[in-house]
């Protein structure tokens, strides 16, 4: 027979075990992190009160803080200038070394004047991820964040950063999966990148990298995002480059001296979603692999020195593509019937296709095709009605005829350019009416 007391205390048990798996249980702020947040928040300028709930003895209620749910330290702190009304700005205080468990330091998008970033969030060694992104942080990147080797994601892009080799984060190098250092000034040539074993996206763009792509980037058989667009990056770039990307989704490459130089025959490893080599070197010919690109939807080629004709499968196999710029190189051949297909974006601006205009997709928004030889009258765009229209540049052709009145077909046609007095006086006139 239990006894009164044994009662008590199974009845305890059960309480409390209630308590614990129903999550009722509130996890405490620690006393001692909770001061660390006040004195960083006594470093930054709040304009806009977004700290205001950060007033409380619960820390682990405040915004942006969220605390481990066991231990109650904090673990998280997120203050983005996408999380809220307007931006913070000041100081980044090192009390922020206080909070020993905190894994995950967001304070992008906000306005910290052109200050460097703390060497002191170099020590903060089990961060696992860190965004100052578009902050308005300054100078080089401290050689202490090469200590941060727990770090996944490190993400300093939209900043003033310079003059900075990247071989100071090689120690990073091994743990990181998404590196991105886009929109700065870093200069220099691009480092072995055989230790990123882990990286899914490198995001170069916007810099002034010098130099020539290693071709042991080829070897990084997790990358999914490569993005070394708008450098000053020159050379060959070969199969080898290429050669154990099969996870590979985003290529960008765009507007570097480099030329592409594969074999007619290639079959790359990957299936991209998007290709951009626009202002690198891929001619003469068009390059015959992206037929075998079935998931493409955005391919970018302006600029690429083709003179070639467009081949039939651009058309026909590509039938996922809404974004297509072939702008600027010497393509000919006509342009089919695209009624069928997805193509919303479509820029084949000066090069030299003939032929009448084509059906467009009735989901195309705008379609640039000035600067070729297309020849004949623009009935074409009254066989089908497309609300989603919105610019059509017909420029510098051959066309001829009138303008017909059929724009009720296009409500929401904002730009027609026709370049043709005859056909700018007629479009006025029913555009008037």
């Amino acid at each position: 027979m239990i006894s009164h007391k044994g009662k008590s205390i199974k009845l305890i048990l059960i309480v409390l075990l209630y308590v614990f798996v129903s999550g009722d249980a509130e996890v405490r702020c620690i006393e001692s992190e909770r001061e660390a947040l006040l004195s960083f928040k006594n470093g930054l300028i709040d304009e806009y009160d977004v700290l205001s709930s950060w007033q409380s003895k619960e820390c682990c209620k405040w915004h942006g803080v969220e605390c481990s749910s066991t231990t109650g330290h904090v673990t998280t702190l997120q203050l983005s200038g996408l999380d809220h009304d307007g931006v913070l700005k000041g100081d980044v205080r090192s009390s922020l070394l206080e909070l020993h468990h905190l894994n995950r330091l967001d304070l992008s998008l906000n306005d910290f004047g052109g200050i460097p970033i703390p060497e002191f969030i170099g020590s903060m060694k089990q961060l696992q991820h860190l965004s100052l992104s578009g902050s308005k942080f300054a100078g080089s990147i401290p050689p202490q964040l090469g200590n941060l080797t727990n770090l996944h994601s490190l993400d300093l892009s939209y900043n003033s950063l310079s003059s900075t080799s990247l071989s100071i984060l090689a120690p990073v190098f091994e743990s990181l999966e998404i590196l991105d250092l886009s929109y700065n000034q870093l200069n220099g040539c691009i480092p072995d990148p055989s230790a990123f074993s882990s990286l899914k996206e490198l995001h170069l763009l916007k810099n002034n990298f010098t130099g020539s792509i290693p071709s042991s980037i080829g070897q990084l058989s997790e990358l999914q995002v490569l993005d070394l667009s708008y450098n000053s990056l020159e050379g060959l770039v070969s199969e080898s480059h290429f050669s154990k990307l099969d996870k590979l989704k985003t290529l960008d490459l765009s507007f570097n001296a480099l030329i592409l130089d594969t074999a007619p025959d290639w079959s790359p490893p990957f299936q991209l979603e998007s290709i951009s080599l626009g202002g690198c070197d891929v001619g003469p010919y068009f390059p015959k692999w992206i037929q075998t690109q079935r998931n493409l939807y955005s391919l970018d080629l302006r600029r690429a020195n083709i003179t070639d004709e467009a081949p039939r499968w651009l058309w026909s196999t590509l039938s996922l593509l809404t974004n297509l710029d072939l702008s600027d190189n010497r393509i000919s051949g006509a342009i089919p019937n695209l009624s069928s297909t997805s193509i919303r974006y479509m820029v084949l601006s000066n090069n030299q296709f003939s032929g009448p205009i084509p059906l467009f997709s009735t989901v195309a928004s705008d379609i640039q095709l000035s600067g070729n030889m297309l020849s004949g009258s623009i009935l074409s765009i009254c066989k089908t009605s497309n609300e989603h229209l919105r610019t059509l540049v017909l420029s510098n052709n051959q066309l001829s005829g009138e303008v017909p009145n059929c724009w009720e077909n296009t409500p929401n046609l904002q730009s027609l350019d026709l370049l043709t007095t005859v056909f700018r006086v007629k479009f006025l006139a029913l555009w008037a009416t």
